[in-house]
């Protein structure tokens, strides 16, 4: 692919300008009274940004999944573009509030008010209920790589980072969990004590437990922030939800909406290496398709240094600790994306064989796994019908 064609491509899914900072200072500047439906719109200026360039409108906002989220509508049909756009961001919002395990929300039950208080009965929202019913599932899919009853664990680890004033740096004093810390929170992880009533819309967990759904709500959000867009009539668009990338329709050009994937090593070292100085070596895969999801996890982006040994943040449930191997895994799924994040957990957690094994068996996924910082790479075997060529 000729540079011009992939700069094209990265535009496409790049945010816009950050949200306003100050939201006090847009309200002091609002009428005094205002319809219900400039009322709404103030609230998407209050949450984000809806602008209009050429070829697209595009949404973004910083304020939801610990993320950058920005939606470019390339074809609206008969339909208001930006009006779906604002709905879409209240379903972020919505979705967010249910979803977050950080702080509760007033009138929301959600994943955090389930974690303070793990044994009584909590009424949650229908969607809520679907999502941990699914992450059950997947534990059992994926023989425990994915638990979204590893919480204690994660909690154990991600103390111990935050406490890092440079946790990228070298002799930084910063320390691991112990072994006896984590042996504890493990004896907390068991699904089989998440008691979720499906038809009442009540969970109770056990004693002690915790949920963390981060390998699953972005891609949840996603699907349903598309279904959403699609049900107002937009024919075309790309989701970008903090790289989770989601595709409908067709490129206004006529083709295949293309997605660059980064490559992990340039991203890691901020681009500084030789290989990462042209624009083909920033990127190591490019694909193309409709209607796909394309999602990455990996060691790269969330990790501390304790010694000269890094712990990133993806927790193999299994053992308690990260995975030691592998640099990411990027996987192309052309139908049931609501689990895309679900499978590039799971395939990146796993070992490669068995990773492979199960990209294999599923028809709806391609996937291609970056092995290590000199670039080795695999691929399953039908990855190659999304490939473009770089050079």
């Amino acid at each position: 692919m000729k540079p011009k064609q992939i700069v094209c491509a990265i535009a496409l899914l790049m945010p816009a300008s950050p949200v306003f900072s100050n939201a006090d200072v847009i309200a002091d500047q609002l009428p005094a009274k205002t319809s219900e439906r400039n009322q709404f719109d103030t609230q998407c200026e209050l949450d984000g940004i809806i602008s209009e360039t050429s070829g697209y409108i595009n949404l973004t906002t910083l304020k939801y999944f610990g993320t950058s989220i920005a939606i470019q509508v390339y074809d609206a049909g008969e339909g208001d573009a930006k009006q779906a756009l604002c709905d879409s961001l209240a379903t972020i919002k919505r979705l967010h509030q249910q979803g977050s395990d950080y702080q509760t929300y007033d009138g929301v039950v959600n994943i955090r008010s389930i974690n303070n208080a793990p044994t009584e009965v909590h009424k949650i929202d229908p969607e809520l209920t679907e999502l941990i019913q699914a992450g059950i599932d997947w534990h059992r899919i994926s023989k425990g790589y994915f638990n979204i009853a590893v919480g204690p664990v994660v909690q154990q680890w991600r103390q111990k980072r935050n406490a890092c004033a440079e946790p990228e740096a070298a002799d930084n004093g910063c320390s691991l969990p112990s072994p006896q810390a984590i042996e504890n929170a493990s004896k907390y992880t068991d699904i089989s004590k998440i008691n979720l009533d499906v038809d009442a819309n009540t969970v109770t967990l056990g004693e002690g437990m915790s949920l963390d759904l981060g390998g699953i709500a972005k891609g949840w959000m996603a699907e349903k922030v598309k279904d959403q867009l699609v049900a107002a009539g937009m024919r075309s668009f790309v989701i970008n939800a903090g790289g989770n990338i989601r595709h409908w329709g067709r490129h206004p050009q006529g083709r295949a909406f293309v997605t660059a994937i980064e490559d992990p090593v340039c991203k890691k070292y901020d681009f500084q290496p030789s290989q990462c100085q042209q624009l083909e070596g920033q990127f190591h895969e490019i694909v193309a398709g409709e209607n796909l999801t394309i999602v990455s996890s990996g060691n790269y982006l969330k990790y501390y240094r304790v010694g000269d040994k890094e712990y990133h943040h993806i927790i193999n449930p299994n053992t308690g600790y990260p995975k030691t191997e592998g640099v990411s895994v990027s996987v192309v799924m052309n139908d049931q994306h609501i689990y895309a994040d679900v499978l590039s957990t799971t395939l990146f957690l796993m070992p490669m064989k068995e990773a492979m094994d199960m990209a294999e068996s599923i028809p709806y996924l391609e996937a291609v796994w970056y092995l290590d910082e000199q670039g080795n790479k695999v691929s399953t075997s039908g990855f190659e019908k999304y490939q473009i060529e770089m050079n």
